[in-house]
């Protein structure tokens, strides 16, 4: 039996909520708690303006207000869709949490204390990061196995922020390829070791928005199998090396622009 534990970024994070109803399912995985990040947080909402600056507000209306129905508008493959095969029935890691009596904790931080004393109580020996923030040492220490993160992007070719749209913009849509990659978390952004990697096939994909869509249920598989992977001791790390990749930053919105010209180019030229 494996004990897991799921940090989240907001209470009704589809995400979450598919990978912990999968959990649910797993033999010999127990769902041993969920820890939700709290949106109410003026450091959280100055730290990530700092970051992702006014496109933060399009962020929290998708995710905040507009909940699941932003995906519902066309039928491209995305977690609304995946959440309608499997039936999801919650609205809320936290409803989730009551109906299967699993402890749930919100937290103002993922690293402050009450998360860190949460954490040491429910002793998880795997933690899946959906988001939230960074992780420092003191969480990253805990779990005995790590801390799993998917993330939207090749690895250890493109770490950090964007990797979809710099990846297009530095024309290596078919080199390196669109994709997401399943790896423990340490210290560093994205530098942490590599447990397994999946491309998308684009198909109709032609804007950057559905391939964060595709890749989102890429990631939801991945991260998955990963878990599984640790349970039944079939997964090897593999470590990054620093020089094999480089650390992204968020795009400007010109450089935006000239990535989305690189994209049609090189979907044409299939």
């Amino acid at each position: 039996m494996i004990r897991v534990v799921v940090l989240a970024p907001i209470d009704n994070s589809l995400y979450a909520r598919l990978v912990c109803y999968q959990l649910r399912q797993e033999r010999d995985v127990q769902l041993a708690g969920i820890v939700v990040r709290s949106p109410l947080n003026i450091n959280r909402f100055l730290s990530e303006f700092n970051r992702d600056g006014a496109r933060l507000l399009r962020k929290v209306f998708e995710k905040g207000l507009q909940g699941d129905k932003r995906f519902t508008e066309n039928n491209e493959e995305n977690l609304a869709r995946l959440a309608e095969n499997w039936a999801l029935p919650f609205k809320s890691l936290k409803h989730l949490a009551s109906d299967y009596n699993i402890p749930y904790r919100v937290v103002s931080d993922h690293n402050h204390r009450g998360s860190e004393e949460f954490l040491h109580q429910v002793s998880p020996d795997l933690i899946v990061f959906t988001g939230g923030g960074l992780i420092r040492k003191n969480v990253l220490l805990i779990p005995k196995l790590g801390i799993l993160n998917c993330h939207s992007g090749i690895l250890p070719e493109y770490r950090g922020m964007d990797v979809v749209e710099w990846t297009a913009a530095e024309g290596q849509v078919s080199n390196v390829g669109l994709g997401a990659t399943l790896h423990l978390m340490d210290q560093g952004v994205d530098t942490g070791s590599i447990l397994k990697t999946a491309k998308i096939v684009l198909g109709n994909a032609i804007n950057f928005e559905q391939i964060r869509s595709k890749l989102e249920v890429k990631m939801v598989d991945l991260m998955l199998d990963g878990i599984r992977g640790f349970r039944d001791r079939s997964i090897s790390p593999r470590t990054q090396r620093t020089d094999d990749g480089r650390q992204y930053y968020v795009m400007h919105p010109r450089i935006k622009e000239y990535a989305k010209l690189q994209l049609l180019r090189q979907t044409k030229s299939r």
